[in-house]
């Protein structure tokens, strides 16, 4: 703590025109909220094609599943089970929107699914 490692990451993705993300915790904190971050971050950068660094550290964690769902997303771009139901409808409307812009065609909605989690291994930093 104190070394500056956060600040010098944030230098360095201005440097490279990227924007940074960073969960905001505060007491009452929850996995709950940190779904939501990430979901939120996830749609930013695999749909929207933003470059985003996400500066994660130790005061992050407080709880297991913060680095269980970290770790699945370094490992394959995709957490398991973040996007089920209603979100995973939300997340295919925005992937659909985002192919209309560019003029692509994708078909069935695991199509867009591979494109999305692509995007995200592409453009999401950690």
């Amino acid at each position: 703590s104190g070394s500056g490692k956060t600040i010098l990451s944030k230098f360095v993705s201005w440097m490279n025109g990227m924007k940074t993300f960073q969960i905001k915790v505060h007491k009452f904190y929850t996995t709950k909220d940190f779904d939501s971050d990430l979901r939120s971050v996830l749609i930013r950068s695999g749909c929207k094609d933003e470059k985003i660094c996400f500066i994660f550290d130790e005061s992050n964690v407080l709880d297991t599943a913060f680095l269980e769902r970290m770790n699945a997303l370094l490992a394959s771009g995709e957490v398991p089970g973040l996007f089920e139901g209603a979100d995973f409808q939300h997340l295919m409307d925005e992937c659909k929107e985002n192919g209309r812009r560019l003029g692509e065609v994708l078909g069935s909605d695991d199509d867009r699914y591979k494109r999305f989690c692509a995007q995200v291994q592409r453009n999401l930093h950690v």
